[in-house]
């Protein structure tokens, strides 16, 4: 009894994983076991009201594991073998598909809405070109604009078509660009006219400020980034605080820079 007992266990959990509950599933092995019963008849069997067992039993012939038979001395219902299951579980596998297909577009949508949490505070971590280019790709979603601490021009890093793509969408959003650089003579190797009307650049003396790591700050990231050939890596530290801060030391060095773009 004790292993028959064990065996009907392992059946309701498996069957829980098709989304049919502890007591359909007792009603459903149930009326294996007996044959058609009444709703009155099963409920002592069981056990349990039969104000409880009416929708219970409704549920199990919608999903077509037992069948409701309407005599002229009452109604009877009888469960459909065992074969049924295999329906069900072809239907979750379906299910399962479906959730794997759109699972890298609704990913993208929640990881975005969680970046932009004013209140998420969080550190992501970026390795090889690939993820430089993510870094890179991620400033199409800046609000209004960016601030750039420069290196080198964008094109000479990951290739002037990714650079252009990048910079026609910006310009498409609207989104402002300023620059920071110890160039003198700072000019973006751009195509991309509506670019320029939204680019600014600046040139910052090295005796005043040396600039040694590419940084960007929108919204409330602070995106660091290393391209040097064997150590190529870059952070995003979304953080309101810091962000804030940022900016404000990053306006401090534009006041004392000069225009180094015609």
């Amino acid at each position: 009894m004790d292993a028959e007992k064990l065996l009907k266990q392992k059946v309701v959990a498996y069957l829980k994983h098709l989304d049919i509950a502890e007591g359909q599933a007792a009603a459903y092995i149930c009326l294996l076991e007996n044959g058609g019963q009444t709703v009155l008849a099963l409920s002592r069997i069981l056990g349990t009201g039969r104000t409880k067992l009416y929708p219970l039993l409704e549920d199990l012939a919608a999903r077509q594991l037992i069948t409701i038979h309407e005599r002229h001395y009452g109604t009877s219902y009888e469960a459909q073998p065992p074969e049924v299951l295999e329906f069900l579980v072809s239907e979750k596998e379906r299910q399962a598909e479906n959730l794997r297909r759109q699972l890298g577009s609704v990913r993208h949508t929640l990881e975005s809405l969680y970046a932009f949490s004013p209140t998420a505070s969080r550190i992501v971590e970026y390795y090889g070109v690939d993820g430089l280019k993510q870094m890179n790709h991620n400033l199409t979603r800046a609000e209004k604009e960016f601030r750039a601490v420069k290196l080198a021009d964008l094109s000479s890093r990951l290739g002037k078509h990714f650079a252009e793509k990048l910079r026609s969408t910006w310009a498409e959003k609207g989104i402002l660009s300023y620059s920071l650089t110890n160039i003198p003579a700072w000019q973006p190797n751009t195509d991309a006219l509506k670019y320029k009307k939204h680019a600014k650049a600046r040139f910052i003396d090295p005796s005043v400020f040396t600039i040694e790591f590419e940084t960007y700050i929108y919204d409330n990231c602070v995106a660091l980034m290393s391209y040097e050939n064997d150590d190529i890596f870059g952070v995003e530290i979304y953080n309101d605080t810091l962000a804030r801060q940022q900016t404000q030391l990053f306006d401090l060095l534009w006041s004392q820079a000069t225009d180094s773009t015609s």
